[in-house]
């Protein structure tokens, strides 16, 4: 297998571990892919860092539980597609697209969005250092 084959691999497996770890606010693992100088731009053009990120996988992580005993609206659908990954020296840049179904009231909302990851690996251990999501319509 080339280099950029493997690199390729090992990024595909990584941001399949994200996306669950997204899915389900698996804050731990969250925390180890993440950066420390992790920049984050969020769908509403907010720029965060690694505190605020992990503030908020910890709130949301809460809401979800808490949601789950009453009954209120639930996170029963995330789905990522058109995953393309661009290897560089020490570095990889992958996009792709999710949607994450919400399900309240007996109806289901989907909103799709579009997420740019820089990865860079720093003492062998590969990590998002940048990271930005945007809405789709």
């Amino acid at each position: 297998m080339s280099p950029n084959a493997a690199t390729k691999q090992d990024i595909l497996d990584l941001e399949a571990r994200l996306t669950l770890a997204t899915q389900h606010i698996d804050v731990d693992t969250l925390d180890g892919l993440y950066a420390d100088d992790i920049i984050f731009t969020g769908v509403t053009g907010a720029v965060c860092d690694k505190r605020s990120v992990m503030d908020e996988a910890r709130r949301g992580a809460a809401e979800r539980a808490k949601a789950a005993s009453a009954s209120a609206p639930a996170v029963v659908g995330y789905e990522k597609d058109d995953i393309v990954v661009a290897p560089h020296d020490g570095m990889a840049v992958t996009s792709f697209r999710f949607g994450v179904t919400i399900r309240a009231e007996g109806k289901e909302v989907v909103r799709r969005y579009r997420t740019t990851n820089v990865w860079a690996k720093r003492a062998g251990s590969w990590q998002v250092v940048a990271a930005h999501t945007a809405a789709l319509g």
